[in-house]
């Protein structure tokens, strides 16, 4: 064979290859590495979750980005003067990859802001609470819809 039908073949071979590898790449599943779950009860029906939400950093990355930034911005409070048995919200980040939980949280909405009890031990005896802005609030509202049936 002469040198250009080797070097045709090889480019040929070597095309192949990398297209393979690029259809591979383009249908593999992406994996979510974090997800949040959003729920409350209803107002007329306490025991009832009227609505849940879930949001994956692979549909909705800045989503997850923004709300941990509203957790690492949040000021820590100690007499958040809530009613604890009833929050108004439910969060939770979660790894489902790994399956671990990152976030156990209450979120209580209190005139403008809001307070998030964030569970400290195994169970909810132990909580932390923090205090979060007028517009950390109205952001988580909008995203989750609150209030709308």
């Amino acid at each position: 064979m002469s040198k250009i039908v080797k070097l045709i073949i090889s480019l040929v071979i070597v095309g192949l290859v990398f297209l393979g590898g690029f259809f591979v790449g383009n249908m593999s599943k992406t994996e979510i590495m974090k997800e949040i779950n959003i729920s409350y009860e209803g107002i007329e029906n306490s025991s009832k979750v009227i609505h849940k939400k879930k949001f994956a950093d692979s549909e909705n990355p800045t989503i997850i980005d923004n709300f941990i930034m509203i957790y690492l911005n949040a000021k820590e409070i100690d007499d958040p003067n809530i009613d604890i048995e009833n929050p108004d919200m439910y969060i939770e980040l979660n790894n489902p990859y790994a399956s671990v939980g990152l976030i156990d949280s209450k979120l209580w909405f209190v005139d403008d802001d809001a307070i998030i009890g964030d569970r400290a031990g195994e169970n909810w005896d132990q909580i932390d609470f923090y205090k979060i802005d007028e517009s950390d609030a109205e952001y988580i509202k909008e995203i989750v819809e609150y209030g709308e049936e």
